[in-house]
């Protein structure tokens, strides 16, 4: 018979364990009923050789035990990619998920795959709070955000875009510095998928002159309201639901910090829409015609501007035209992490009272049209301002 002090130090087969890092670094630790996050220190004679240390957690929590009557046996490992998720978007900063070290009743290797190296000078990086909320860098502040943990009094809807969303907004932070079209690419899609929560008027995702096209089909063409009809079901304006849900989500607030270096280096909200545009623009052009444009927005530390330096020194006029205009991978990356906190707070859970209060829909400088627009949950609607497609000189 095994004995009684062996078998206490054997692992619970209903606690899981989970090691992540971070290159930030945190303080303090996070507990509730079934749920501990505290540090996994490192040796200070380690430190003395690594020149870019991270921060390491252990996740603790409790786990259903093993019903020996099914042959599949659960894995619990993705529970560290979800609170990366979570993490990343309250605090900003990029975090990884090891694996498991212990579930089930075993013990588990990490990943032992090779840490990237890394610029501690970029938002996401560095070892100080973003600067929009000031979320301070400890891991008592989870408790903002703990209904989601919990998975409380949420709404199944609105947490499977959240997750779904922000796979891609981890992965872009994970990728910013190694493959930085890849990563924006990822906050891109992450936007897409937050706009697909919304439903919109389909009169509202049509760009003006298709509006006039139909409304000359339908008025001079035999059958012509039939036509009209299949064409608008068939109409998927994607792009114009990508800055729709950008416009609602960013709020006033956003322009107020920036951890751009120098004043002409940030986005200015007078000229969002046309960044908005121009970064989905990017990314349709990348994907129809595969031109690479990563070396343009990828992240410097030394400025972390939000926009271009400069102009670009480049034959394409159309390419040279939209990086101009667009974000870099910075400037998105606070754009699509802004609109995650406002995400959460409006239609998951309170985070912070700043980030209530309107978006740009209805701000004077955006708005081309006096018309109203539904924009909402199908449980939850929001009547805002409406936003016309503009050409290339700013005019609807």
């Amino acid at each position: 018979m095994e004995d009684k002090n062996a078998i206490m130090l054997r692992p619970k087969e209903e606690i899981t364990r989970i090691l992540l890092s971070t290159p930030s670094r945190l303080v303090g630790e996070y507990e509730e009923d079934e749920v501990l996050i505290t540090h996994a220190w490192t040796k200070e004679s380690v430190l003395r050789y690594v020149t870019l240390d991270r921060s390491y957690f252990v996740l603790s929590v409790k786990t259903p035990p093993i019903d020996r009557s099914h042959v599949l046996i659960p894995d619990y490992s993705a529970t560290g990619d979800v609170l990366c998720i979570y993490l990343s978007i309250l605090y900003g900063k990029r975090f990884d998920n090891h694996g498991s070290i212990e579930s089930l009743g075993l013990f588990y290797r990490p990943s032992s795959a090779p840490i990237d190296i890394y610029d501690p000078r970029l938002p996401f990086n560095s070892r100080t709070p973003r600067p929009d909320l000031k979320v301070e860098l400890s891991l008592h502040e989870i408790k903002r955000i703990a209904p989601l943990m919990n998975e409380e009094h949420v709404d199944e809807t609105f947490l499977r875009f959240l997750l779904s969303g922000g796979r891609f907004y981890v992965h872009a932070l994970q990728q910013a510095e190694s493959q930085p079209e890849i990563a924006f690419l990822d906050l891109i899609t992450c936007g897409e998928i937050l706009s697909n929560f919304f439903e919109y008027d389909q009169d509202d995702l049509l760009d003006p002159q298709i509006k006039n096209d139909l409304a000359q089909v339908e008025e001079k063409i035999d059958d012509g309201d039939k036509i009209v009809s299949r064409i608008r079901n068939q109409v998927f304006q994607v792009k114009r639901k990508f800055v729709k849900m950008i416009l609602h989500l960013l709020s006033p607030i956003f322009f107020e910090q920036t951890e751009a270096k120098g004043p002409f280096l940030e986005l200015d909200k007078s000229d969002i829409l046309q960044s908005i545009k121009a970064a989905y623009d990017l990314r349709s052009r990348y994907v129809h015609t595969g031109v690479s444009f990563g070396g343009w927005i990828k992240p410097n530390g030394g400025f972390n501007n939000e926009v271009q330096l400069g102009t670009p020194v480049i034959d394409d006029k159309e390419l040279k035209k939209i990086l101009v205009r667009s974000p870099t991978l910075i400037g998105m990356e606070r754009i699509m992490r802004f609109c995650l906190l406002r995400f959460i707070h409006l239609y998951g859970t309170p985070v912070d009272d700043r980030l209530d209060g309107e978006g740009l829909e209805s701000r004077e400088t955006l708005c081309m049209s006096p018309n109203k627009y539904f924009c909402g949950l199908k449980s939850a609607n929001l009547a805002a301002g409406s936003c016309e497609e503009t050409d290339e000189n700013g005019s609807a």
